[in-house]
């Protein structure tokens, strides 16, 4: 299991970027980035741009539920794809405001343009479990939590999916 701090987590070809982390709401944490300086593109299935210079990344740590999402937009502020982590814990770091979320390995990713769902990483989870870095009953609640994001996708029902970004874009 993996913690993965919002201010920081998945910028690892980003040199430069400007965020803003929002603690206000009573249902999550909300942090926005604006990618300034990209060394390299990153391109999911062979076409799509999800980070270069000028996108953004807007992470949802939802305070009560076991995931944990990122949205990807570009640099019009269109929405490009969501991605769920799984999560054991989610919080907030009190010495330092912030959030921060417990990855549990199998992730679930929507495009936006075509709502073509895909499941990722169930081969982490399961060698994790094979080496009992997680437990059964851990195992057990990735896969319910799985099945209850599959469901609120499909019925477009997933309240953090549904968050009027636009406002926070517009105030960055």
């Amino acid at each position: 299991m993996k913690r993965k701090i919002i201010s920081s987590t998945y910028l690892r070809d980003v040199d430069k970027y400007q965020i803003k982390i929002y603690l206000d709401n009573d249902d999550y944490y909300l942090s926005i980035k604006k990618l300034i300086d990209v060394r390299e593109k990153f391109i999911i299935l062979d076409y799509l741009c999800v980070m270069d210079n000028d996108y953004y990344v807007v992470e949802v740590v939802p305070k009560c539920e076991n995931y944990a999402l990122r949205v990807f937009f570009d640099d019009k502020k269109n929405p490009l794809e969501y991605y769920f982590d799984i999560t054991k814990n989610n919080g907030l770091y009190e010495n330092t405001n912030i959030p921060f979320y417990d990855d549990l390995y199998l992730d679930i990713t929507v495009l936006h343009s075509n709502g073509l769902t895909r499941i990722l990483d169930e081969d982490e989870l399961l060698e994790a479990f094979s080496n009992r870095d997680i437990t059964y009953e851990e195992l057990g609640m990735v896969y319910d939590i799985k099945d209850k994001l599959l469901t609120e996708i499909k019925n477009n029902s997933n309240k953090y999916m549904n968050i009027d970004f636009k406002k926070y874009l517009d105030d960055f």
